[in-house]
């Protein structure tokens, strides 16, 4: 069984190994300014500057807004940009809604929990 130490997430600034909106275990803390987060069942050390850190699990859906490199895109409908979509809590996966929802469903794993309206990355 792993020891999870707490949960990160990349910092607005910073999205290269880790998805956006996405929080990871940590399980190790080393005393240098690092964190190693699993992913994919990989160890992977970052910075911890470079990283958002939290004590619990996370409950609530993510909301990350594309922007730079990660640009907006077509949605299904029409010409409609989409600028933003939903990371789950609990699978990780990415997905679009409409509106501002006060929770939502995973389309991949089932799971019903709120949004995180009040901070975005």
């Amino acid at each position: 069984m792993r020891i999870t130490l707490g949960w990160a997430r990349c910092a607005d600034n910073v999205a290269d190994i880790l998805r956006r909106g996405a929080w990871y275990p940590i399980v190790e803390e080393p005393p240098d300014g690092h964190v190693v987060v699993e992913v994919r069942q990989q160890r992977v050390r970052l910075a911890r500057a470079d990283v958002t850190v939290r004590a619990e699990p996370p409950d609530h859906w993510s909301i990350v807004v594309r922007t730079g490199v990660l640009r907006p895109t077509l949605g299904g409908r029409g010409s409609d940009v989409v600028t933003t979509y939903a990371v789950c809590p609990l699978c990780h996966y990415r997905q679009d809604f409409a509106g501002k929802p006060t929770t939502l469903k995973c389309v991949r794993c089932g799971a019903s929990s709120p949004v995180d309206w009040d901070e975005t990355c």
